[in-house]
């Protein structure tokens, strides 16, 4: 791609790596490559008696993952042309202008589709997935049918496992309030080889 791509806090993303195709129901009528940029870092943590997900460690060091799914789509401009007076119509508001000539391409950007979070534990061997979603407009229901969602949730697993290979669990929230109910969540999280491991949180092994 020969034109320029526009990036976003290039100080604060580690890496950007593609991801797969994949078609988007109401957003773009061709396939697109998903691409996933992240953020790494280390913190310092302090476990709390509520814990969602058990943790062996009261408070230590942890590593902490971002990550945004993009797509790179062109940015367009437009020319309007605005009139001496507005045209006015009964049944809508007054139209200020027209866009003349077509639109012009300047380039590219990096279009986010969603969200993911995730902490890992050194101690524990444990990454905790706390969260990987398309948003709203980029997903269906249910999630157990919808093969981008699977294919977002994997990816990110994947490079996960890659960053943090001593890990030895996988662990996440039981539920989502992006979901229409616990049970579609929950349906997903199965699909994906999660089981119940505490009251509140589905897990994994990995090795």
């Amino acid at each position: 791609m020969k034109e320029r791509i526009d990036t976003i806090e290039d100080d604060f993303w580690t890496e950007r790596l593609p991801f797969f195709t994949a078609q988007f129901p109401t957003y773009y009528r061709k396939p697109q490559q998903v691409h996933g940029r992240f953020h790494t870092s280390e913190e310092q943590f302090e476990a709390s008696l509520n814990e969602i997900i058990p943790i062996s460690e009261k408070r230590g060091k942890r590593a902490y993952v971002m990550m945004h799914p993009y797509v790179v789509e062109p940015k367009l401009t437009l020319t309007v042309g605005l009139y001496d007076k507005p045209k006015q119509y009964a049944d809508q508001e007054s139209p200020i202008g027209e866009v003349i000539g077509t639109p012009h391409m300047q380039g590219f950007r990096e279009a986010q589709l969603g969200n993911a979070q995730a902490w890992y534990y050194p101690n524990d061997k444990m990454i905790v997935l706390w969260e990987c979603f398309f948003d709203s407009r980029f997903h269906k229901h249910p999630f157990a049918t919808d093969t981008n969602m699977q294919q977002l949730w994997q990816s990110f697993e994947h490079y996960l496992l890659t960053k943090f290979p001593q890990a030895s669990t996988l662990a996440t929230p039981f539920n989502d309030p992006i979901a229409e109910s616990i049970e579609e969540y929950q349906g997903f999280l199965k699909s994906l080889g999660y089981s119940p491991i505490a009251k509140a949180a589905f897990g994994k092994k990995v090795r």
